[in-house]
Formats: structure tokens, C-alpha cells, sequence
């Protein structure tokens, strides 16, 4: 049932995201004061919100003893993903954006879940 809740929460939130994004996006100019943070906040909401119930899923089926010692494991995950993809929209949009890059950042956050892990354990 707490699942449930969670996900109904997450795609509320994915909706507002999104919705923000759309009229982010088609109203407000990119060279205004204070729109670029804006955009990558709302982005970031969006991409967590969107990603948490497919991490809740595979959390739960993949890694069933995990999620008994770290319940909120999911939402970390999806935090990190979402964190990796605006990452890479902040270096598409300064045109430097590139495979090596990619695998760089995500490595990045594949080897800070896993101190995290570690630290944990």
C-alpha cells in the first residue's frame, strides 16, 4: 500500500514537472534573469518524479533484501538518475556533450551509490 501512495506522489509530481517545463518553455524567454536554474530544477523534479516508481519496481523485484534494510533505496536511485540526465541536458545545451561524457558522469554516480553501499553496510 506505501508503494502505492509513493507512486501516485511521484507521478503527481512528474505532472507538475513536466507541466512546468511546457510552459516554462513556451512563455518565458532563455535569456531572462533567473530562468536557466529554473529550467534545470524543474527538470530535475520531472526526471526524479518520472524515474521513482519504475526504480521502486526493479528495487523491489531485483533487490528484495536491499529494500528490506534501505526502504528509500529507490528514491536515491531515481535522484541520482535524474541528477546524471540533467547533467547531460546542462552539457548538450553548452555544446560539449559527448559519449566519453556520458560514461564519465555516470560512473560517477555508479561509484558514489557504491561508497554509499559500502558505508552503509
Amino acid at each position: 500500500m506505501r508503494y502505492r501512495i509513493i507512486s501516485f506522489a511521484a507521478v503527481l509530481l512528474a505532472v507538475v514537472g513536466w507541466w512546468g517545463l511546457y510552459e516554462l518553455t513556451g512563455k518565458v524567454g532563455p535569456d531572462e534573469t533567473g530562468v536557466r536554474p529554473f529550467f534545470f530544477a524543474l527538470l530535475f523534479l520531472a526526471l526524479t518524479a518520472t524515474l521513482a516508481p519504475p526504480a521502486a519496481y526493479l528495487n523491489r523485484r531485483l533487490a528484495p533484501q536491499a529494500v528490506g534494510r534501505d526502504s528509500w533505496r529507490f528514491l536515491r536511485h531515481s535522484a541520482w538518475a535524474g541528477l546524471c540526465l540533467t547533467a547531460w541536458v546542462w552539457l548538450q545545451m553548452h555544446r560539449v556533450f559527448n559519449l566519453g561524457f556520458a560514461l564519465v558522469i555516470a560512473l560517477i554516480f555508479v561509484a558514489l551509490e557504491f561508497v554509499i553501499v559500502r558505508l552503509r553496510a
